[in-house]
């Protein structure tokens, strides 16, 4: 017994096991279904109770980046915090809408292979039963196509509805001959509502004559798709519920919405066409699901909606403080820089312009250096390690009527202040030529 033998055994025998109990393949489908739904529900409800939170906090999600604009750092970090606060992981409501899929994997082998998943015969007691009951050439899963122009990984399947209460002791008798165990052979109806559950539909359904089969099993797939994208809007509006609406549905909604369809659709033309009995009632037990988490939930959907409410009421609150405290940085910045400018004027302003020449002399040399020499006439220039980031100054923009309102409830009086004192373009003018020292 191999590795995936394994893991499609609690699903081969259910199914087996609903197969014998109904006497039909269609009816078994639908009640695997089921049970499956059952026991799956409760991941399903927690699946649904982390994309309650989710709904609601994209609304946040959008304010929060108009708040943060261009500033990706800022955003990622206030998106982690709004996460971390809210308790809400991105990827929490995921993995439930993918179970179907999941069951979908080994029940596709199943169906493919009923005689070795649901009859545990070897390939050579299959392959025995073929011989017995007139199959035309060698029995294969893999080469040429089979019978009908099918593929050939669907032999196994064309065989086990080849079987009838009429051959089946011949088949049990073939078995046996071969030296292997016959226990397990029975037999599969797959007749259901007048379709064979074991053909593949084709798009061109008139080929060969137009029957109730080819009819119904043209149909199929496309009843598949459309109650798939129906169960879809369902599970949207149970979403919506919140306050949120259409703004709650989250990213990439609508693209899942049209690939479930499409992926039904195309599941159903290409294989056997039990998987689509079996995508058709997993449709409509997930709109039957979805009914139930609402009500379920009601009072989790009306509890997230007020804590959201409230979140945002904090964010709103934080936002405000954070413009007050750089209102009250700019406001300091801008009365320092007026202090600073008056201080630099009254000297400037009191003393004129003097010219030391003592530092002229040499000895008794008077003018050795030159008459107008003056070692402090050229400014000199500190060096800055290039590799030291040095803050610049602030610019003294003018405060906003926003910025004067915050700093007004935070009790500060803000007074008009304008980037140049008065007396400061005289006092720092530059010379003319009448004033410039002789050479």
């Amino acid at each position: 017994m191999d590795f995936w033998q394994i893991i499609m055994t609690p699903f081969s025998w259910l199914l087996k096991v609903f197969c014998q109990f109904t006497d039909s393949y269609g009816l078994a489908l639908i009640l695997f279904t089921i049970i499956a739904k059952v026991i799956l529900f409760p991941l399903s409800l927690k699946g649904k109770k982390s994309m309650i939170k989710m709904n609601m906090a994209n609304g946040e999600l959008q304010k929060i980046k108009e708040r943060c604009g261009n500033d990706r750092e800022r955003y990622n970090q206030e998106v982690q915090k709004f996460y971390s606060d809210n308790n809400i992981s991105p990827m929490g409501g995921c993995g439930w809408s993918m179970i179907p899929l999941v069951i979908l994997m080994p029940l596709y082998g199943i169906i493919r292979r009923p005689m070795k998943h649901m009859m545990r015969l070897t390939e050579a007691g299959t392959s025995a039963v073929a011989k017995a009951l007139g199959w035309v050439g060698e029995f294969s899963l893999t080469g040429a196509a089979g019978a009908g122009g099918r593929s050939a990984a669907y032999n196994e399947l064309t065989l086990a509805a080849m079987m009838n209460a009429g051959n089946l002791e011949t088949a049990k008798g073939a078995v046996t001959a071969a030296g292997l165990s016959a226990a397990g052979l029975f037999v599969i109806n797959f007749n259901f509502l007048g379709i064979n559950l074991a053909d593949i539909p084709k798009l061109k359904f008139w080929e060969g004559g137009i029957t109730w089969n080819s009819v119904g099993l043209f149909l199929l797939p496309i009843i598949s798709a459309v109650l798939s994208y129906v169960s879809m809007v369902v599970s949207q509006k149970t979403n919506n519920m919140n306050k949120g609406g259409e703004a709650a549905q989250p990213a990439g909604g609508k693209g899942m919405m049209l690939m479930s369809p499409l992926i039904s659709l195309w599941i159903g033309f290409t294989l056997p066409s039990g998987l689509c009995i079996y995508w058709i009632a997993n449709s409509v037990l997930m709109m039957v699901q979805e009914w139930l988490c609402g009500r379920i939930l009601r009072k989790d959907y009306e509890a997230a909606r007020k804590a959201m409410e409230e979140q945002a009421r904090k964010a709103k609150e934080e936002e405000k403080e954070r413009r007050r405290q750089a209102a009250e940085r700019k406001y300091a910045a801008m009365e320092a820089n007026k202090n600073n400018k008056g201080k630099k004027a009254q000297p400037k302003a009191e003393t004129a312009k003097k010219v030391d020449n003592s530092a002229s002399r040499e000895g008794l040399r008077s003018n050795a250096r030159g008459r107008a020499y003056d070692p402090n006439r050229y400014p000199t220039f500190e060096y800055h390690d290039p590799s030291v980031k040095v803050e610049k100054p602030v610019e003294e923009e003018p405060l906003t009527e926003e910025e004067k309102e915050l700093l007004a409830e935070s009790g500060v009086v803000v007074e008009e202040i304008t980037a140049v004192e008065e007396g400061y373009e005289e006092a720092y003018a530059p010379e003319s030529e009448d004033e410039a020292p002789n050479a």
